[in-house]
């Protein structure tokens, strides 16, 4: 909106702006220069320091008339407020100020109008603006909810799937390790079923060999076996049958010293075979293992070092006592007289025992067996061994199976 001032007295400063333009530099005063030349509408400033000049200099004023000599102090309209600044009649103050207050009133009250319109139109908006952010607010709380709910769904949807992922692989998991067990059961009988089938191939051919060595001694009209001749060959046979007649199932087996019957090894299991250890270490009973111990440990070990052998031997009778599901006790029974006995060394699980000068290991393990109650075992491939220990009541193993049985681990 146009200020007041200048619009009573446009006509006012375009006279005076005129005349100012008309004169030489040095005739323009120095309030005024910054004024003159300046093109209108002049600004605020501008404007109230030319209306200041045309108030002082009575000749700025005479300028501007001639520069406005239509100008008329008597005529009614926009441009009497002027026309009575530069003629100044009688009484052109009051009349300037009425002229003035009316040109105020209606300002004011188009400002007011103006901004009654302003603040309808604001008001409007406004009112537009809280229904949108209603809307939205509605809309954002719509959203959010449906969002969580399709978050809840997911949450549950994906927990299902872990439980079921989980008793899937459960289920995968034992199906797997029950065909692995049946693998290995499997895979067991049908090394069993090999072993049995060699050994009975080889008990046949045995047979067989041992018919013909008789048919021909029979032939040739001779009544003893050729291997009677050679004393070694018959103690190793006398040795072989004595052991075979003594197999586990028998009615003669003997009882132990103590009144109880003597332990003995599953139906069709031969002592020399290391399925017999097997079967040993799987009992659940509580067992005593008394081993002959360098008839044992020169099984076991190819150095004749009786020291080297006796450790070898202690490391497998430990390892036999750790794999036994039952509590078992063993004893290593040496001979002094073959090796002499180590140095005094922190005691271990398996008890050693060394005999002195005056006895023997055979006679020691024999009291031994006959001592101990509860089932017992006696490990030696000394015939003389294992007939004083059966006839204390224990039952007897020989050093091959613990030997076979320590290389299959």
């Amino acid at each position: 909106m146009e200020p007041t001032g200048d619009r009573l007295f446009r006509r006012a400063l375009e006279a005076a702006a005129k005349a100012l333009r008309d004169l030489d530099t040095d005739q323009v005063p120095a309030d005024l220069r910054r004024v003159a030349g300046r093109p209108l509408p002049l600004p605020p400033p501008l404007a109230v320091s030319l209306l200041k000049g045309l108030d002082r200099y009575d000749w700025l004023r005479e300028k501007a008339l001639e520069a406005w000599p239509e100008a008329d102090a008597k005529a009614a309209g926009p441009d009497q407020a002027s026309a009575l600044l530069l003629q100044r009649p009688p009484g052109w103050v009051s009349r300037l100020i009425a002229l003035a207050a009316g040109a105020g009133g209606e300002e004011a009250r188009g400002a007011g109008d103006d901004l009654a319109r302003r603040l309808a139109v604001v008001e409007a908006e406004a009112e537009e603006w809280k229904r949108r952010a209603r809307a939205e607010k509605e809309g954002g709380a719509k959203a959010r909810q449906e969002a969580e709910a399709a978050l809840a769904e997911e949450r549950a949807a994906r927990k299902a799937v872990q439980a079921t992922a989980a008793r899937a692989d459960a289920a995968l998991e034992a199906e797997v390790q029950r065909w692995r067990a049946a693998w290995e059961e499997a895979g067991a009988e049908r090394d069993a079923a090999r072993e049995e089938g060699r050994r009975t191939r080889e008990s046949l051919a045995e047979e067989r060999r041992k018919r013909a060595e008789a048919e021909a001694a029979l032939a040739e009209g001779s009544g003893t076996a050729g291997w009677a001749a050679d004393p070694l060959s018959m103690a190793a046979h006398l040795d072989w049958a004595a052991g075979m007649a003594r197999l586990p199932g028998r009615d003669d087996d003997p009882e132990t010293a103590t009144g109880g019957a003597a332990l003995r090894l599953p139906e069709g299991m031969r002592p020399d075979e290391k399925a017999a250890v097997e079967w040993l270490v799987q009992r659940a009973d509580a067992t005593t293992v008394i081993v002959d111990g360098y008839n044992a440990a020169f099984k076991l070990a190819s150095a004749r070092d009786p020291a080297s052998a006796r450790r070898r031997l202690l490391m497998i009778l430990d390892r036999l006592q750790q794999v036994s599901r039952g509590p078992m006790r063993v004893l290593a029974v040496f001979d002094s007289r073959i090796g002499p006995a180590p140095e005094p060394a922190a005691p271990g699980p398996v008890e050693v025992r060394f005999t002195d000068g005056e006895g023997r290991a055979d006679e020691d393990i024999a009291i031994l067996a006959r001592a101990i109650g509860g089932a017992r075992v006696v490990v030696s491939s000394d015939r003389a061994v294992r007939e004083a220990s059966e006839a204390a009541g224990a039952m007897t193993l020989w050093s091959e199976a613990l030997r076979d049985w320590s290389r299959r681990r």
